[in-house]
Order: C-alpha cells, then structure tokens, then sequence
C-alpha cells in the first residue's frame, strides 16, 4: 500500500488520501473572521448585527460552505457571489489584513454575498479561504442599482 491511500480494517477496498488543498469538484468555502474591519457600524458586534442578520449570516454560511467552489460562482449574484473593483467599495480594510499579504493572494476585486433584503457581506477570496472584512446593513459602502 502506498502513502496516497488508506485501507480500511473491515474490508480491503483501498481509498485515495485527499489532500486538504486538492483542486477538484469538491472545493468549498472556508470562513475566516479575523480581519473584520475595526469600524463597528460593519462589524458584529453594532447593534445592526440583531438576531435577524445574525440567522441570515449563518444561514448563507451554511449554504456557501456546503456547494462545490464551481456551483457557487455559477449561481446568480442573488444567490451565490458577486465581483466588484475595489474602488467601487468605500470600505477601510482592516490594517492587520494589508499586513499579513493574505491580499496579495486574493482574488482581484471585492467578493460580496447578499443576506436578502438585510444586508451584504464583502470580503476578499484566496484559494478557498473567504475573508470576510464588512457586514453592511446600510447598504453605504458600494453604490446598489
């Protein structure tokens, strides 16, 4: 048996090792919180951030992190992601994140999600890691139309 596979103990069917950073179908979502800009009105813990936002937040979470990378950028804007040029998002990303050069090996442009009506969630992609930077509830930071 090589180091690329695994053999169960009940049986002797052989199953391939999956690498945590393969490039297939399977690809989904990971969230990371740590660089949410410092700015309360688009963070968690502004009174913006009520139960509602909260369960539509965790709920879209759940929906991204559950579909293939290649379903989720196939989706309409309303229900997966959408693209636009970091000029057209007037938002202060947070200090640290410019510092750890995570942005330089992100996808161009800011990545958005829609909580329905309530709100958008911007961040920046890299790989299959979602950063996510701003909850915005006022829908301020980038012209909508």
């Amino acid at each position: 048996m090589s180091k690329k596979s695994v053999r169960l103990a009940r049986d002797s069917q052989v199953f391939p090792r999956v690498n945590q950073h393969s490039k297939g179908t399977d690809d989904r979502f990971a969230f990371n919180f740590s660089f949410v800009t410092q700015n309360d009105k688009y963070g968690f813990s502004g009174k913006h951030f009520d139960k509602t936002i909260k369960n539509k937040f965790v709920e879209k979470l759940i929906r991204l992190s559950t579909a293939d990378l290649v379903t989720v950028f196939g989706w309409p804007k309303s229900m997966g992601l959408e693209n636009m040029a970091e000029s057209d998002v007037k938002l202060a990303v947070n200090p640290a994140f410019e510092r750890s050069g995570r942005q330089q090996n992100c996808l161009a442009g800011m990545w958005i999600f829609r909580l329905a009506k309530s709100g958008r969630v911007i961040g920046k992609i890299n790989g299959t890691i979602f950063y996510v930077l701003a909850v915005d509830t006022t829908f301020d930071l980038y012209k909508h139309g």
